[in-house]
């Protein structure tokens, strides 16, 4: 009976160690989102009409970071043609 023992005591303390690991991971995944400074915008609890509200500001920030990009390519383009047409000396 005594090496029965021993495996059943083994087991509760391997039992043990893994709870305890275990919470000690959640609770940092937990304060690890508390603490960020840019919290994910995806929630759990995000309603269907609040995902499509994110998406949609997502998708319009999106768009007009297209715009700005374009419009800069297109200064730059009209800059360069500027230079071109100053004549050489």
């Amino acid at each position: 009976m005594g090496m029965f023992d021993r495996h059943v005591k083994q087991q509760q303390t391997n039992r043990n160690v893994f709870f305890i690991v275990l919470i000690v991971l959640i609770g940092a995944v937990i304060w690890a989102l508390q603490n960020a400074e840019q919290p994910p915008e995806k929630g759990i609890t995000l309603t269907p009409k609040e995902y499509i509200e994110l998406v949609e500001r997502k998708k319009a920030a999106r768009i007009e970071a297209q715009q700005l990009e374009q419009a800069a390519q297109e200064r730059a383009r009209r800059a360069e043609q500027t230079i071109r047409q100053i004549p050489q000396r």
